[in-house]
């Protein structure tokens, strides 16, 4: 009764979107915690040096998000660049699966995260174009919800391969090619690009459009910007369960199960509550959750406590994704949703990097994997005080 609901309140092309996201999070999340894991254990690599690499290749996807987000608005078209993107996707994981140096890694890894950043503005963009106005919170959690459920069924993927292979990544890595192709199917015949007048004409690429995207679009940024430098790549938490706590590494995609089926149950809902009490309320909320796990990470004598800060940052992940999309696809003018939502990427891009760069030197020089998350509470915490004192701004 619950999925007949959803399905009756949103567009099914949006549907369509969420379930083929949820298909290439599969894949990805083998891909994300296993690389980490492969890095350290075979190729016995420094955290350090798995920071680099996740920063290095965030980057680029974030970088290019930008430019597919400004094309799609030139050429008035989504799906085939969002096409393109889910192709290089798949590409990644055999890639991955042969690869024996952290070049090759670093190779795959940077692939992978080139075809999401061309696949993730456009659709964005996509569904803020097919979702109704008053639904539009509720449109993007549910999108997000159902791409966080392909990350948690991800996880539950590596530990049945990993436990059925003895530890073998290449295999894990092999089998990872499956739901990435049937992502491709499914949005190939299920997705229709809406035909409007707005997106029958092309236009010119213009700087001057960065000033047309609003003043409460920049002010969200400066939020954003500040809150993802205490937003690192999720790995370090794995790490710290395997390394600190002793966790089993065949175990150790279960890190993201966990963090990944508290953001979907949160996702939806937290659309929901925006669409009704407003995004920035719900956006307070969910920096508030990130604040507390950081410092319940931080301060966990063992591996239970470790559990709750995670469940906590599946709150903060799940609120966050959902709602800062939906805020983005609010406060900017239609003809350049590619452009908004490639610049938020852009600037993610830069603030999650350095994070990551930061919360990988820190582990290695205070020899201590949870002092990163004291900075990341921090970093946080300013950006909540932020969003209070520019609050009235935003209504």
């Amino acid at each position: 009764m619950r999925f007949l609901q959803i399905r009756h309140s949103v567009p099914s092309a949006i549907l369509a979107i969420g379930i083929s996201s949820l298909l290439a999070n599969i894949a990805t999340s083998v891909m994300f915690t296993g690389t980490a894991l492969y890095m350290r254990t075979v190729l016995v690599t420094s955290v350090a040096a798995v920071g680099m690499l996740e920063a290095c290749v965030e980057a680029i996807a974030y970088a290019i998000r930008i430019f597919s987000g400004v094309l799609s608005d030139c050429l008035r078209k989504r799906k085939p660049i969002i096409l393109v993107g889910l192709i290089l996707l798949c590409i990644a994981k055999p890639m991955l699966a042969f690869s024996r140096t952290v070049w090759q890694i670093f190779l795959a890894r940077t692939v992978d995260r080139i075809g999401n950043g061309v696949q993730a503005t456009p659709r964005d963009a996509l569904v803020g174009e097919i979702a109704p106005k008053e639904k539009k919170g509720t449109c993007y959690g549910l999108r997000n919800s159902l791409s966080v459920i392909g990350s948690t069924l991800g996880g539950v993927f590596g530990v049945v391969i990993m436990r059925a292979t003895n530890n073998d990544f290449q295999q894990m890595f092999l089998l990872a090619t499956i739901p990435s192709i049937l992502a491709i199917i499914v949005f190939v015949k299920f997705v229709k690009e809406p035909k409007t007048e707005l997106l029958s004409k092309r236009r010119k690429i213009k700087f001057a459009d960065l000033k047309l995207l609003g003043t409460r679009f920049w002010l969200l940024m400066l939020v954003v910007f500040i809150y993802m430098l205490g937003r690192f790549s999720e790995v370090f938490i794995t790490l710290l369960a395997c390394e600190k706590y002793k966790m089993n590494i065949g175990y150790g995609t279960s890190i993201p199960i966990i963090y990944n089926l508290i953001a979907t149950l949160t996702s939806y809902p937290a659309g929901r509550f925006a669409d009704r009490y407003g995004g920035i309320n719900v956006l307070l909320f969910g920096i508030m959750m990130a604040i507390v796990s950081h410092i319940t990470i931080f301060f966990a004598a063992n591996i239970n406590h470790l559990i709750l800060g995670t469940v906590i940052w599946g709150i903060n992940v799940g609120i966050g994704q959902s709602i800062i999309a939906a805020l983005v696809a609010t406060y900017i003018p239609k003809d350049l949703r590619g452009t908004g939502f490639g610049v938020y990427y852009l600037l993610t891009a830069a603030s999650t990097s350095a994070a990551s760069i930061i919360a990988g030197i820190v582990s290695d020089y205070v020899n201590n994997g949870s002092a990163a998350f004291f900075g990341g509470a921090v970093f946080c915490s300013i950006a909540l005080l932020l969003l209070l004192f520019f609050s009235k701004k935003f209504k």
